[in-house]
């Protein structure tokens, strides 16, 4: 973990990763929600299948695509999830009798089915932005996730990195709340975890296909 902590300050393209970065959570969190995070998830992605000790360059012309094939993955593998999500919340709001025992039942299954859905989501879709950077193909993207996804090593690694990007988003989300130069800060704050918490999944991604 220290060495993840120190990582988005290393080497020659720190300070302007970490600047373009910092933007793009920024420009998300007071002017345009969630197009400017796009270029984030593509450096990001990066950061996942990069075995180097520095951060890679931010300012790369590939960065634009390697963006937009890693959104492909994130929506199109978010489409089960959210959908069954969505279905769970129309079928328990859209009935007008009052709420019975087997209602209540339905509730906790779906919740836990959904839960569980979404928490593999979380866990599947950054092998599958690594495998993609790493073979630069969008199929690379969909296959060979259950070698990585049962090692121990990489649970650790994405363990720890959603732990840091949990803690990270809600300290950022308290900050940007309050507005004005504690917006700023909270999207330093935002971004600079969202780094951190690459920089471990991805070092379990590593050592998995090792």
């Amino acid at each position: 973990m220290r060495e993840a902590l120190g990582y988005p300050t290393r080497g020659e393209h720190a300070e302007k990763a970490l600047l373009s970065a910092w933007l793009c959570v920024l420009v998300h969190s007071i002017v345009i929600p969630v197009v400017t995070l796009v270029p984030l998830l593509g450096y990001a992605a990066t950061i996942l299948a990069d075995e180097n000790d520095e951060p890679p360059s931010f300012l790369e012309r590939a960065l634009v695509g390697r963006s937009l094939g890693a959104t492909v993955l994130v929506v199109g593998y978010g489409v089960v999830p959210v959908g069954t999500a969505l279905v769970a919340i129309l079928l328990l709001t859209g009935g007008d009798q009052p709420p019975t025992d087997a209602d209540a039942l339905f509730v906790l299954v779906g919740s836990t089915a959904v839960l569980a859905m979404l928490a593999a989501y979380a866990y599947l879709v950054p092998i599958a932005l690594a495998n993609y950077v790493r073979a630069g193909s969008l199929r690379a993207g969909c296959t060979g996730l259950g070698a990585v996804a049962g090692d121990a090593v990489y649970f650790v690694g994405w363990a720890s990195g959603a732990i840091v990007l949990l803690v990270g988003v809600g300290i950022a989300g308290a900050f940007v709340d309050l507005g004005g130069i504690f917006a700023v800060v909270g999207s330093f704050v935002g971004a600079y975890a969202a780094l951190i918490a690459s920089r471990r999944v991805g070092r379990g991604y590593a050592a998995a296909t090792e």
